[in-house]
This record gives C-alpha cells, sequence and structure tokens, in this order.
C-alpha cells in the first residue's frame, strides 16, 4: 500500500512539475514561430499568422532598451492571445499617433521584466513598415483595477504597458495592475 502511494505522490509531482515548465515553453516557442511570421509581415506588410489556426498575427516590436529584451507583439489581448505574446489592445491607437498605445502580457511569462523598468528607461516599438517610435518610461503605478481605468484618448503619444501585479505571486488573477507608461520622444 505504501508503494501504490508513492508512486501516486510521484506522478502526481512530476505532472506538477511538467506543468510548471509547460507555460514558459510555449512562450518562448510561441516567439519563435512568431518571428517567422514577423519577418514575412516586414516583407509585405501583410498579416501572417504564426500557425494555421491562429486568430492573431504580429504588429510590433517592443524592445527595452537597457536590458535588450525583444519581444514581438499581437494584434488583439484576448486572453488567448496573451498566451503566446504580448496583446495590442486594438482600440488605442496605432504608435507615433496622438494618444494611447495599450500593450499588455501576462506577469509571469513576456512581461516578466517589467519589474526592473526604471523611470526614465527607453522602450522602442517597431512596426511592419520598420518605422521605430522611442519612448521615455514617466510614470511606475500599481493600480485597483476595479477603481481605475487607462486612457486610450489623449493628446499626447504615450505608450501603456499593463500587467498583474504582484509579480511573484503564486495565485494568479486578482485586481492589481502594474502599468508602466512612458512619453514618445522627440527626434
Amino acid at each position: 500500500m505504501k508503494r501504490v502511494v508513492f508512486i501516486g505522490i510521484l506522478i502526481l509531482g512530476l505532472a506538477e512539475f511538467s506543468y510548471g515548465f509547460w507555460i514558459p515553453a510555449k512562450a518562448w516557442l510561441s516567439q519563435v514561430l512568431l518571428e517567422q511570421a514577423w519577418q514575412q509581415s516586414k516583407l509585405d506588410n501583410g498579416e501572417h499568422k504564426p500557425w494555421p489556426w491562429a486568430d492573431t498575427w504580429p504588429v510590433f516590436r517592443l524592445v527595452h532598451e537597457q536590458t535588450r529584451h525583444s519581444l514581438l507583439v499581437l494584434q488583439g489581448d484576448s486572453g488567448q492571445a496573451l498566451a503566446f505574446g504580448p496583446g495590442y489592445h486594438d482600440q488605442s491607437h496605432a504608435p507615433g499617433q496622438p494618444g494611447n498605445t495599450i500593450i499588455s502580457a501576462h506577469r509571469d511569462t513576456h512581461f516578466d521584466f517589467l519589474h526592473r523598468i526604471t523611470i526614465g528607461d527607453q522602450i522602442i516599438i517597431e512596426d511592419t513598415h520598420a518605422r521605430q517610435h522611442g519612448y521615455r518610461v514617466v510614470s511606475l503605478d500599481v493600480v485597483d483595477s476595479r477603481n481605475n481605468r487607462i486612457e486610450i484618448a489623449t493628446n499626447e503619444d504615450l505608450l501603456t504597458l499593463v500587467t498583474c501585479f504582484p509579480f511573484h505571486q503564486i495565485m494568479p488573477g486578482g485586481p492589481l495592475r502594474y502599468v508602466v507608461t512612458a512619453k514618445r520622444m522627440t527626434t
């Protein structure tokens, strides 16, 4: 009987351990496939899905200059899209236009680097036309999503990155959001 319990616990432990690697592995593999779709999009400015059943495609590259952290941003910010990469809120403004460009991602995969961002850091957004839009971080805030909304229509050219908070919480979800706001740099 002890042997059966031991084997059961061992199998359960291995299953949990494997699941812990599945999410980061999927995030990494998706970025590889998205890179191929991104390169195609840059060639012809088309919408190229990274795999046949995908409901999204890469629209921007986001680079945090200080860490050289580079991510492909997907069209839309549904839960399904966010499983594979950061998502562009399609009701927000395009980079380089007056208004707010909003990008969100999960805190434990693609936006895990946000806790290292500081005021003054530079973020570059590249579009499919190879235009680069530079932004400088001006604020880092923790907000309650039940009481706060991010303004889309503004007179300034802003970039807002949003993820769940706190970063190293074991249980996912919750109402708190970490919000990084950056203003477009003038050349």
